[in-house]
Order: C-alpha cells, then sequence, then structure tokens
C-alpha cells in the first residue's frame, strides 16, 4: 500500500458533489418546515431561502480562495492546519470524523429505507428497513472503496436524474399555479406568525434554511484528487451553490404558487405530489426523492474517508500507520474508509434504538458553522501570513464577502445554540473525548 491518492477526478465530479450532497434529502422536506417557522408568510420564506443561497455563495467564494491556495487532500483540516495550526485542525477533523460524517450518513440511508419502501408501496416497518439501510450502506461503501471511478460515475448520474422531478415541480407550478399566492403575505398564515417580529420569524427560518445548504463544503475533501485542481475546485464550488440557490427558489416558489401555505404544512410533499401528478405521476416524484437521498449518501461516503486518511498523514489521528495507508490496486484510502463505515454503522444503530434521527442531524450543525467562521476569516489571515503563495483564484470584494460570511455563520451558530443548547453540550463532550486521543497520540 502506499500513502498517496492519485487525480482523477475532473470538474463534473467536484460539480455533482456539490449539487449531489446539497440537494439530497431536504429539499423535498424543508420547505413545510421553514415556512411553519416563517409564521406561514411566503415572503419571509422565500426570503430566508434567498439569504441562505447569498450567505451561502458568500461563503463559498471565500472557501474556494483557500482551497485553491492550500492544494491538499483533507479539504477543510488541510486549510484549518495551515492556517490555525495543528490542534486547530485536529479538532476539526476530530469532530468530523465523530461528529460529523458518520451521523449525516446514518441518516441519510435511514430515510433513504423509507422512501424507498414507500416508493415501493410497501409498509416502512422495522425489519424491512435495517435490510435496506445496512444493506445500501455497505453496498455503497464497498463500491466506493474497491472501484477507482465508480463512486464518481454514480454521483454525476445520481444529479442528474434528481434534478428531474424538481424541475417537472418548477415547470408545473410556474405553468399552472398562481403568482399572487407568493405575494399576499395573509395567504394561508399559520397561527404561529401572529404577532411576532419579521426579525424572529425571519431568523427562526434562516437556521433550516442552512441545514438545507449544508455538505458543499465538503467537495475540497477531494481537492488533491482533481485532474485541475486550480481552475475545478472554485469553479464547482461557486457554479454548484449558484446552481442549488436557484433551484430551492424556483422549487419554493413553485409549490407556493400551485398551493396555500397550510397545506404545504399539512401534507408535505408526498400529498402534494399525489395532487399534481397523480398516483402514477407520484411515483415517479417518489422515485426522484430516493435518487436525491442516493446521490447524497453516495456523496458523503466519498468525502468522508478523506479526512481520518489526511489526519493520518499528519500523524494526527489514532493508528495513523493503518488509518493513512491508500490500496494501490484501487487507489482508495481503504482502511480509513473501513473506519468511517463502521462509525456511520454504529450511529445507523442508535438511531433506530431511539427512532429519533433528527437529534443525530441537530447536533454537529452548531459547531460547524463556528468552525466554517474561522475559515472563512482565514482568507484574511492567509493573505498576511503567505503573501507570496500562489493564489489561482482571489475572492471578489475582499474584505468584506470574508467578512460578511464570518459574520453570517457566527450568526446562525448563534440561533441553533440557542434553540438547542443540549446539542452544543454534546458535541462539547465528543469534541472532549477527541481531546484525549490527542494528548495521547502527540
Amino acid at each position: 500500500m502506499e500513502t498517496h491518492l492519485n487525480k482523477k477526478y475532473g470538474l463534473f465530479v467536484a460539480l455533482s458533489m456539490v449539487v449531489g450532497i446539497v440537494i439530497g434529502i431536504g429539499i423535498f422536506f424543508k420547505a413545510e418546515v421553514i415556512l411553519n417557522e416563517a409564521g406561514g408568510n411566503p415572503k419571509i420564506a422565500l426570503l430566508a431561502w434567498a439569504a441562505g443561497g447569498v450567505i451561502t455563495i458568500f461563503s463559498g467564494l471565500t472557501i474556494a480562495e483557500v482551497s485553491a491556495a492550500i492544494p491538499k487532500t483533507g479539504g477543510i483540516v488541510a486549510y484549518a492546519d495551515e492556517i490555525y495550526g495543528r490542534f486547530f485542525s485536529y479538532i476539526v477533523g476530530w469532530s468530523l470524523c465523530i461528529l460529523y460524517m458518520p451521523a449525516i450518513e446514518a441518516i441519510i440511508v435511514y430515510y433513504f429505507s423509507i422512501f424507498l419502501l414507500n416508493f415501493l408501496g410497501i409498509e416502512a416497518n422495522m425489519p424491512y428497513m435495517l435490510l435496506i439501510s445496512f444493506g445500501t450502506l455497505t453496498a455503497v461503501s464497498f463500491i466506493n472503496m474497491f472501484t477507482k471511478k465508480a463512486g464518481g460515475i454514480i454521483q454525476i448520474v445520481s444529479t442528474a436524474a434528481k434534478l428531474i422531478p424538481i424541475v417537472l415541480i418548477i415547470i408545473y407550478g410556474f405553468s399552472k399555479g398562481n403568482m399572487l399566492h407568493v405575494t399576499w403575505n395573509s395567504y394561508g398564515m399559520t397561527g404561529s406568525g401572529h404577532g411576532k417580529s419579521f426579525f424572529l420569524l425571519f431568523g427562526k427560518a434562516l437556521v433550516p434554511v442552512m441545514f438545507a445548504f449544508d455538505g458543499w463544503i465538503y467537495v475540497s475533501s477531494i481537492s488533491g484528487e482533481l485532474k485541475n485542481l486550480k481552475k475545478d475546485l472554485p469553479r464547482s464550488i461557486i457554479w454548484g451553490l449558484s446552481i442549488i440557490t436557484l433551484v430551492y427558489l424556483l422549487f419554493n416558489t413553485a409549490l407556493l404558487a400551485v398551493f396555500p401555505v397550510n397545506k404545504i404544512i399539512e401534507q408535505g410533499i408526498f400529498g402534494i405530489a399525489l395532487y399534481l401528478f397523480g398516483e402514477k405521476g407520484a411515483k415517479f416524484i417518489f422515485a426522484g426523492i430516493v435518487i436525491s437521498a442516493f446521490g447524497g449518501l453516495n456523496g458523503f461516503i466519498i468525502a468522508s474517508p478523506r479526512i481520518p486518511y489526511s489526519l493520518a498523514l499528519e500523524n494526527k489521528f489514532p493508528c495513523k500507520n493503518i488509518i493513512g495507508k491508500v490500496n494501490t490496486k484501487y487507489d482508495q484510502p481503504i482502511n480509513a474508509s473501513i473506519l468511517m463505515y463502521i462509525l456511520a454503522c454504529i450511529y445507523l444503530a442508535l438511531i433506530f434504538i431511539t427512532r429519533n434521527p433528527n437529534v443525530f442531524g441537530d447536533i454537529p450543525v452548531a459547531v460547524f458553522w463556528v468552525y466554517y467562521s474561522f475559515l472563512f476569516m482565514g482568507v484574511i489571515i492567509l493573505r498576511k501570513k503567505a503573501p507570496d503563495i500562489e493564489r489561482p483564484y482571489k475572492v471578489p470584494c475582499y474584505p468584506v464577502i470574508p467578512v460578511l460570511a464570518t459574520i453570517s455563520g457566527i450568526t446562525i451558530a448563534v440561533y441553533a445554540a440557542i434553540a438547542n443548547p443540549w446539542y452544543m453540550f454534546i458535541s462539547g463532550v465528543l469534541i472532549a473525548a477527541g481531546l484525549v486521543f490527542y494528548k495521547k497520540d502527540k
């Protein structure tokens, strides 16, 4: 075995990872949540979606400079190490490995089993869900372990396929819907919105919006494997986030044009699909949801083992001599992949035991927006710390955009922490466990 990965991915794999990871299950299930948080006000909901897109694009523009200037596999862990040093990069990497990546994979595959059973017309009971979720997690993990490019091909195909039902709903909404439903504030207002300020409703809606946009930054984990890193990584981030923002806005506008707010909140995407397209047409939409979940899972499985692998190469991970190896036949960090697969299985088992997947999704969000904010500000630090390094891409409107991205990230973290203080406590406990390993492995 070797300790380096070859350059094998192009622009379309990177772009499809951005779009495929972000547009997963969230686009189909966040609409009603965000409308409810906005008090049923469609203007506030759409404004929150737009603001989320702008914040994420600013964040992408900022991270793109860092990623182009630091062309290393490992993504945000490598960036944290270059800007802030060994300790901070270890904390970020440990949190990714233990707190974020495997939990998100488990959540996605859990919902994938439900979506697939609904698509097949089978009741989503425990035995079937266990079989499908663990079987799918195992199959996708091993496909990515023991093939050189299959995971990238799956990502491109699944990303293209998932957009078909989304586009159909958008076309139907704009051709058959009534745009007055989108602009009339009182249309379908829910009781939760009365008597509350605009800023409170907007802030509450913005938090789940940012959950829906989360994941784009992890395309940087394959940066060292991109054939044309200097051009393709910034392009994939900026183009991908622009596409995602447009799709989210069009999709939610189309839903609002067709349905009253209260109906969207009550029925969700499954009821909407049945109403719009009938039973047969709804099957097609359900297929799109299944593909979306599958594409999101595949994207995370491609990205996740690169984190412990990168840490191991820098002597910052337990069992570094094992985790830092690359299988020369398949050009994959198989040992790191096995580790992340085992962790994902543990989280998946916990989800089935507790039957509360949302807990495992909410825990890492606040923590990682804090990390993101440090990296956004890192652009300014890196320009002062290393002014002479090659920068194939520079963030426009410097330093305004990095500062705005940093402020936005901190604001989101504060909102999430206020809403879920216990999640911050649990996150702190898991991070503290990592400090023990850091001291032992130092």
